[in-house]
């Protein structure tokens, strides 16, 4: 729960907060995910802007996924679209702020790696456990 409320908070920061206080943060971020995303960029049609959004969801979205039951998981893909819609919506209100429906299919996007990525090794995790169950036995 505590992942969760630390990814949300961070997306509630970094697309509500004014972009002179948002700034700072935005640039520390941009840093780190200059280093990741350099390689998508030059795929990704306006790969910046767009690689940024999804990779500030992957967080929200795994740390979802990991509260959600294991067969729930595709909830949290939906969750990462509700808040980036409520997002864009509260855009409309803050100044210098401009909302985009591209940034929630991105941000939706990011949401979903996160999750799937969380289901992919929880099902891993499982098997092999299924796995060393059958061969203990034997």
């Amino acid at each position: 729960a505590t992942g969760a409320l630390i990814a949300l908070a961070a997306v509630a920061v970094l697309t509500l907060g004014p972009r002179a206080v948002v700034a700072p943060a935005r640039s520390i971020f941009t840093e780190i995910a200059d280093a990741v995303i350099a390689p998508l960029a030059s795929v990704i049609p306006y790969g910046d802007d767009r690689a940024l959004n999804a990779m500030l969801f992957v967080p929200l979205g795994a740390a979802l996924g990991m509260l959600l039951a294991h067969r729930w998981w595709p909830l949290a893909i939906i969750a990462g679209f509700g808040v980036s819609a409520a997002v864009e919506w509260a855009q409309i209100a803050i100044p210098g702020r401009v909302p985009d429906p591209h940034d929630v299919l991105w941000n939706t996007l990011g949401a979903a790696v996160g999750a799937i990525a969380v289901a992919v090794i929880r099902g891993a995790v499982a098997a092999s456990v299924r796995y060393a169950g059958r061969t203990t036995r034997t």
